[in-house]
């Protein structure tokens, strides 16, 4: 959804910010769809590997600018639609992400969409924002005086799985796509409850920013 959301063509270039489960189904879901490049986006070398393994190219956001990177590998245009798929709780080295920080721990606001407002900087006029990453309250400093003077189009929300559900099997089924790539670990289903309180303590794959991360339960 988060891909068919960008209207994607044979000449669409796609930046997918984030690249857990959610971004690399999005990175995949747009090379099906038909687009040109992807610009993948993390911090997690494991996870960016990953993305370039599916066909995008990876850029960690902690090795410079992003926008001034964006923009000189596309032209200086910007990418035709952007995909946040990080959502509320973003990070980064930037001014404006230490701040998000600071503010959610201090109960001053309920989101990081530090993520988002660099979706809206980044994505070229009169391009897409679309936005599978959950978010949960009010935004705080959301450039859309930005957005509106590029004439963007936003399009968001949970995945309409009643739509996509059948679909996407019958893909499955076709090996058009695999998704147990995203699979890092396979144990017992008596383990899970453990492992899911490791993830934040684990480096490597397992690491899915504190937040998510991908399992096969055995029986």
């Amino acid at each position: 959804m988060a891909a068919e959301n960008c209207d994607i063509s044979a000449a669409t270039r796609l930046r997918s910010g984030g690249c857990g489960p959610v971004g690399q189904m999005a990175v995949r879901s747009a090379f099906l769809l038909g687009a040109e490049r992807v610009i993948a986006i993390d911090d997690v070398p494991e996870r960016l590997r990953l993305a370039i393994d599916g066909g995008a190219a990876g850029l960690n956001f902690d090795d410079g600018d992003v926008f001034e990177r964006i923009k000189a590998m596309t032209g200086g245009r910007g990418p035709d639609a952007c995909i946040d798929a990080v959502g509320m709780e973003a990070h980064g080295p930037t001014l404006d992400a230490y701040i998000d920080k600071v503010k959610a721990a201090a109960f001053l606001a309920t989101d990081r969409p530090s993520a988002l407002r660099q979706a809206i900087h980044t994505c070229r006029k009169g391009g897409i924002v679309s936005i599978p990453g959950v978010y949960g309250g009010f935004l705080d400093k959301i450039p859309f005086g930005a957005a509106f003077q590029k004439g963007l189009t936003f399009r968001m929300g949970q995945t309409h799985m009643m739509k996509y559900m059948q679909p996407l099997l019958d893909r499955i089924e076709r090996g058009e796509i695999d998704p147990s790539f995203v699979i890092t670990h396979r144990l017992p289903l008596d383990a899970a409850p453990q492992a899911l309180q490791d993830v934040p303590r684990q480096a490597g794959p397992l690491h899915q920013g504190g937040a998510q991360a991908a399992w096969e339960t055995v029986h």
